[in-house]
């Protein structure tokens, strides 16, 4: 099971490089822990996440290999995406974003202010 998710995430990703050539070399994929690990000053960065579970209709639980953290839809500067209502659920799905900002909610750590690049379909 890991090996197919890790399989499908390098797909995943391979797939989205390909269809982004405008990214510049300054842009870089990180990991969750990387993005942890350097409390969001990552520079221009994008991540690779599946949604793992919708908490309400704008937060959600993003994972890739290394972990998980909480994705808050909105904030001063991005617009919200609606991760949940009664007609869908973005559960499954697969979300490129770039530049999250580190924040801190109630004693949790979030992304937040950060912009959509690609929202894909989950490979069930």
């Amino acid at each position: 099971m890991k090996k197919t998710a890790a399989f499908l995430s390098t797909v995943v990703l391979m797939i989205v490089v390909l269809l982004c050539p405008a990214l510049s070399e300054e842009v870089r994929f990180v990991t969750v822990q990387e993005w942890l690990d350097a409390k969001g000053e990552c520079g221009d960065c994008m991540l690779l996440l599946k949604i793992q579970e919708v908490l309400n209709p704008v937060v959600a639980i993003g994972a890739d290999e290394t972990g998980t953290i909480n994705l808050y839809s909105g904030g001063e500067t991005s617009i919200i995406i609606e991760f949940g209502n009664e007609e869908r659920m973005l559960t499954g799905y697969w979300i490129v974003i770039a530049n999250p900002k580190y924040n801190v909610f109630e004693g949790t750590i979030e992304m937040a202010n950060w912009s959509l690049l690609r929202l894909m379909p989950g490979i069930e």
